[in-house]
């Protein structure tokens, strides 16, 4: 392998480059945020003079993509092995949870606004522990989304058949505008609850307007006039995990 870091601007900490021949036509630059890599993908039969040009031409796109990159905040998500020292985001707020040994029925709650209660019998299995906290941290989501629905589909005067729930790599929500059906992402109980609010506003909008088109972005516009603020927040967080 040619040594092309020479060319290539100085990695950030944590990140690297890759450099790898492939039979394409052209040469491509791939950024991997999650997992800190640069990828160079060459032709097999690129001259070296060719991929140097290349690269340098790339240097201040790259620079300014990794920088970008190292700026964007992960999504929360729920540890899988919980223990007593560690702690879960929702609605935004990294709260500690406490483990009590109960021998009845497993549950979790919100004690208070500032603590998570675990209670499960010592020893409980670490995947049954695990769907436990899938279930509860759902089941927190689905609440929020009713009252939701029920305060914005009487103002917006439209109404969706169903809103169902899922983890998504690339979507904060979506609409099936033919059959009325909303999904929402799954990962929203971690983060602030007005971006939930902005998602399901903006999937609710599709149901009168399906295209992104101006008149969309107006209705928008109507109901929640500060959901441009909302939407960088969101574009921030790396969906990917």
């Amino acid at each position: 392998m040619q040594d092309i870091h020479r060319l290539l601007p100085a990695a950030f900490e944590g990140w690297h480059y890759e450099l790898v021949y492939k039979s394409i036509r052209h040469i491509y630059f791939r950024i991997y945020p999650d997992k800190k890599i640069v990828r160079i993908s060459a032709p097999h039969q690129i001259s070296p003079k060719t991929l140097e040009y290349a690269i340098l031409a790339k240097s201040a796109w790259l620079t300014n993509k990794i920088t970008t990159a190292n700026h964007v905040v992960q999504p929360y998500k729920p540890i899988s092995a919980m223990t007593d020292s560690c702690s879960c985001m929702v609605w935004g707020k990294k709260l500690p949870v406490v483990r009590k040994a109960f021998k009845s029925r497993p549950g979790i709650c919100l004690t208070t606004e500032s603590e998570i209660t675990i209670r499960v019998p010592s020893g409980y299995d670490a995947k049954k522990e695990e769907k436990l906290w899938q279930r509860w941290l759902r089941s927190l989501l689905n609440e929020r989304i009713q009252t939701l629905l029920e305060k914005w589909q009487p103002v917006m005067g439209v109404v969706a058949a169903e809103c169902r729930l899922k983890k998504m790599k690339t979507r904060w929500g979506s609409c099936n505008t033919s059959v009325r059906r909303i999904w929402i992402n799954a990962v929203l109980v971690h983060l602030d609850p007005c971006l939930l609010e902005y998602v399901l506003v903006h999937e609710l909008a599709h149901l009168e307007e399906p295209g992104h088109t101006q008149r969309f972005y107006q209705i928008i516009e109507t109901y929640l006039p500060d959901w441009k603020s909302r939407e960088i927040r969101l574009k921030q967080i790396a969906l990917r995990q």
